[in-house]
């Protein structure tokens, strides 16, 4: 089956000039990337693998608090591990260096192409084939073992890499072959798992909507009872609030968890809304445009709870990261007023929030040579001094804590007292580091989820296990959106992506549920269209016979919806949808997509005054046709924007209008 939302080929750019030497053009490759000097690269020798980086975007990954980031140059473990060689091994290298460079892609991303670099090495060697004699067979084959050693989700992602480096080797002339390569069996994961049909007279097809990506409402339920019933004091109430805010938003974690310091906005409209930094786009240390996301009326009371709360529960952390912010070390204020000439023994510890274990012989203090001995009623003891207090605070500190987070498209630099959830450091002995600040990463979360079902025990009134992920809220609400009618545009904007086509992985209502649910809405008289107009004029004893017949499917098309049923047949009247089509309606009272139906309106009413034009010109050509078929959509939507409650507006000055925002 092939990719559903396109037939395209990855597009990209040379590095470098092509000569008609493919080892010219490598050998220049080479020298350009190894003329780069990101950040964090510093230590790198290109004759070595693995690469160790020690900063910059590839050790900032989203959520986590890595110190260095290992990339390794070598096949996947499904194929054994060897190391990539001669010339694979340096366009591996260089293509790395080169992409990196241009758009900052993050680990995850960077591995995954080299793994899809791997398995077309080892199915070049398995035909010794060398790296410029390369053929779309190689990499047929190296796409069909990808197939069988991944899941689908992962298979997608690894083909479009093998694209991506082929479109590098043509771009730069690196092979002798062009090979112009898409994967001919690439597709794209469908949400629903596959072909599942249903007959519409089935009881299951109006079932309430389940799906292993989506949370069971229980979840909800649990998570609810323990934001009302978990103490504000207790030491994963701060996640309990970050869980609510996944909930209530639809957020990624790493947008909730790295949310701007803020209380809950209000606009000159008296809509409500949080501002927030979305990362599936942010590409580090650019420019990440700050954002607003409105919120429904009814969840805004609680968001601005969440939101104070979080703030009172953050403050002794965010004064700690602003005197980090403010010294570049470790907050250690705790000590001002002790004497540098103390000495600090095991009981003294606990009362500056110190473990009692670091004097002990296996505790830091004494491995550090740290401790001091003394003797007390004829018994040695243990000391150390403040200096040695300040070396052990100091040695969890790391610089990057300090650096900026996020630029916005302002230039303002965002560190991390102005992030709202943040916390002490907790410590690998179950102690918490208050001299230090840090955010909450996915690690975190996770570590917190191992505690969830019995603090659900205690504070809820059901166990339950931990059988979800941050992302299955995201599902969980993008499908009750689309389920209360909330249009696919609408739905893509609201939820931060780029890409309308992405907002259906997220959709896990039954085809059948949707053709279900808009026969009910025809029958209420709050659908628009013309089957909608042909219902009102038959026999009330007739009207459920021809909407059963009729209703068999449901598409969103943008501006409104279709109903064809394209299992029957193919579409006569493909992209003519507003063109006084039968299949076309649209709920009346569905003010979200007012907007698009202005703006075709008043593209249409420009066509046609150009077609008008035209058609007085010596050259007409076929300027009926197609005012005859600009009529045709005008009239539609001027019907739509009626029922809408539109009132006369002017299609020029709203197109400039428009263009101006």
């Amino acid at each position: 089956m092939p990719d559903n939302r396109s037939k395209r080929k990855t597009k990209v750019i040379s590095f470098v000039t092509i000569k008609d030497d493919r080892e010219s053009n490598l050998c220049n490759l080479i020298n350009l990337a190894q003329s780069l000097k990101p950040e964090g690269f510093e230590s790198v020798v290109w004759q070595d693998s693995p690469w160790v980086i020690t900063g910059g975007r590839l050790v900032k990954q989203t959520g986590k608090h890595n110190t260095q980031a290992t990339i390794d140059f070598v096949l996947p473990p499904k194929l054994e591990g060897e190391a990539l060689s001669s010339e694979w091994a340096d366009v591996a290298k260089a293509l790395f260096m080169l992409r990196f460079h241009q758009k900052n892609q993050a680990i995850p991303n960077q591995r995954n192409f080299i793994t899809a670099i791997g398995y077309t090495y080892y199915a070049a060697k398995q035909l010794n084939q060398s790296f410029f004699q390369l053929t779309p067979e190689v990499l047929d084959n190296a796409c069909k073992m990808i197939s069988k050693d991944y899941a689908d989700s992962t298979a997608y992602n690894l083909h479009k890499a093998i694209a991506e480096f082929a479109a590098h080797c043509d771009s730069n002339g690196l092979c002798h072959n062009y090979l112009d390569y898409k994967f001919a069996r690439m597709k794209r994961p469908e949400s629903t798992g596959g072909v599942k049909h249903k007959r519409l007279d089935d009881p299951d097809a109006a079932a309430s909507t389940e799906s292993e990506k989506m949370v069971d409402p229980f979840v909800y339920k649990v998570i609810g009872e323990l934001y009302q019933n978990v103490p504000k004091n207790h030491k994963y109430r701060l996640y309990i609030l970050l869980l609510s805010m996944l909930i209530l938003t639809g957020r990624r974690l790493s947008e909730v968890s790295l949310l701007p310091f803020q209380e809950i906005s209000e606009d000159d409209k008296g809509n409500f809304y949080i501002t927030y930094f979305p990362r599936k786009s942010s590409f580090g240390d650019t420019l990440t445009p700050l954002e607003r996301l409105f919120l429904p009326t009814d969840i805004a009371p609680i968001v601005k709870e969440i939101l104070q709360e979080a703030i009172d529960l953050t403050e002794k952390s965010r004064e700690v990261a602003k005197q980090m912010q403010k010294t570049g070390e470790a907050d250690l204020r705790f000590l001002e007023n002790i004497s540098d000439s103390k000495k600090f023994y095991t009981k003294d510890f606990e009362k500056i929030g110190l473990g009692s274990e670091l004097l002990m012989k296996s505790g830091w203090i004494r491995k550090s040579n740290l401790a001091f001995e003394e003797v007390q009623k004829s018994r040695k003891v243990f000391y150390t001094t403040k200096e040695g207090i300040k070396q052990y605070c100091s040695k969890y500190f790391e610089p990057r804590s300090i650096e900026a987070i996020y630029i916005d498209q302002q230039g303002k630099n965002y560190f991390l007292a102005d992030i709202l959830f943040i916390r002490e450091l907790g410590l690998s002995s179950g102690a918490y580091a208050h001299w230090l600040a840090t955010s909450c990463s996915h690690s975190m979360i996770t570590t917190f989820l191992r505690y969830f079902p019995e603090l659900s025990k205690e504070y809820a009134s059901g166990y339950t296990e931990v059988d979800f992920t941050s992302h299955n809220f995201r599902h969980t609400m993008n499908t009750l959106l689309d389920e209360g009618g909330l249009s696919d545009l609408l739905q893509t904007e609201w939820f931060g992506r780029s890409n309308p086509r992405d907002t259906k992985a997220y959709q896990h209502t039954s085809p059948e549920k949707k053709a279900l649910m808009l026969r009910e809405e025809i029958k209420n008289g709050t659908i628009g269209g013309k089957l909608a107009d042909q219902i009102q004029l038959i026999p009330i004893e007739y009207r459920d016979g021809l909407i059963k017949a009729r209703i068999k499917a449901v598409h969103d098309v943008g501006t409104g919806l279709c109903i064809h049923n394209f299992s029957q047949m193919p579409c006569e009247r493909h992209l003519q949808c507003s063109a006084d089509c039968k299949d076309y309606v649209w709920v009346k009272d569905d003010s979200k997509r007012i907007e698009e139906v202005k703006r075709l309106f008043s593209l249409t009413t420009i066509a046609q005054e150009t077609v008008k034009d035209q058609a007085r010109s010596k050259k007409p050509k076929k300027s009926s046709d197609w005012m005859l078929h600009n009529e045709k959509k005008l009239q539609t939507l001027g019907k739509q924007l009626s029922d809408y409650g539109v009132e006369n507006f002017d299609p020029s000055q709203y197109l400039k209008e428009t263009d101006d925002v």
